[in-house]
């Protein structure tokens, strides 16, 4: 019986990275539930997730279909999720990722917490620059956020919007317009 239940959770695992892969890879605009697919993306990220011990808290209001690129997001969220455990949980043995999603009329709004070290007011403006990073000596390549910034403003016709104050962890607001 546990074998066939960790059986179960393998083939579902393996599903979700088969989606996420093929949705990152491809520029194919599609149908799909934002809530499961942003889950499919936590699920295939099992691993780092666990391993940085960090616990995420997801608060989905009600299951939005989208016709837009599932790979963006896969890309929106494991970037950010990435960015907290690189640069939020850095001296922190765990850490809490909280994700929201809603939609009001033709406005998709999705909001990821962190509640890690939080980002300086001298930094806070250059985060979405191409190339800035406070981590090139581990190997930052400050591209992680541009990324998302490009992704968000081009390809998903949104925004983003960067709230922190230092030792208070990171509140990235993201607008899409459907």
């Amino acid at each position: 019986n546990t074998i066939y239940i960790n059986l179960n959770k393998t083939a579902q695992l393996v599903r979700s990275f088969k989606q996420v892969a093929v949705d990152q890879t491809s520029e194919e605009k599609r149908e799909f539930v934002i809530s499961k697919y942003l889950d499919e993306t936590l699920l295939s990220m099992n691993n780092i997730i666990k391993k940085a011990n960090i616990n995420i808290v997801t608060k989905y209001t009600q299951d939005i279909k989208i016709n837009s690129y599932p790979g963006a997001f896969s890309q929106i969220i494991t970037n950010l999720i990435i960015n907290s455990i690189r640069h939020g949980f850095k001296d922190k043995h765990e850490g809490q990722i909280e994700i929201e999603l809603s939609q009001q009329n033709h406005t998709i709004k999705l909001i990821y917490k962190d509640n890690g070290c939080g980002i300086t007011k001298e930094n806070l403006s250059k985060i979405f620059d191409p190339f800035f990073t406070t981590n090139r000596q581990e190997g930052g390549t400050g591209l992680g956020l541009n990324v998302i910034y490009n992704l968000i403003t081009s390809k998903l016709n949104g925004s983003i919007v960067c709230n922190s104050k230092e030792s208070q962890g990171v509140e990235f607001i993201i607008t899409i317009n459907i």
